[in-house]
């Protein structure tokens, strides 16, 4: 198998999902191509938040909670809606998901004894994708005619 063309391909192809393209320079069809790759990765880090939330354990620390798979199983609802229509509503809805990852990597919530390091790291990857969560909620008021 060729994983780094199916990668390229179905991630990255410059024809349907050009990322480092303004979002309003992208047409139609690459915004909905992008609101889609987005929205799938979106749902299945969610469905993973989820299965880690009702598996319980001290392993997974703060996760093991019915609050954090309830919102998980929004979150990956929201994703759903999102691949499926691009409505902003629903891309102002999961972008709540890298600001809840920054909120609880700062706060040390998400695993009691978390080395301030890797709370750091955890804060950092969380704006990145904040970041790329407005881009996403650009795209889909672009799509959807309110910008």
């Amino acid at each position: 198998m060729d994983w780094p063309g199916l990668v390229r391909k179905y991630v990255w192809d410059q024809e349907r999902t050009p990322y480092l393209v303004r979002s309003d320079r992208l047409t139609p069809g690459q915004a909905r191509s992008e609101l889609f790759a987005y929205a799938f990765l979106l749902g299945i880090l969610a469905s993973v938040v989820i299965v880690l939330a009702l598996a319980g354990g001290e392993r997974v620390g703060a996760l093991a909670s019915p609050a954090v798979a309830l919102y998980a199983v929004t979150i990956l609802l929201g994703a759903i809606a999102l691949g499926a229509t691009g409505h902003p509503t629903a891309a102002l809805y999961c972008a709540t998901a890298p600001l809840a990852l920054w909120l609880g990597a700062l706060l040390g919530a998400l695993r009691p004894g978390m080395p301030g390091g890797e709370r750091v790291v955890l804060a950092l990857v969380s704006a990145l994708w904040l970041g790329y969560a407005v881009r996403v909620v650009r795209i889909a008021r672009r799509l959807d005619g309110r910008d």
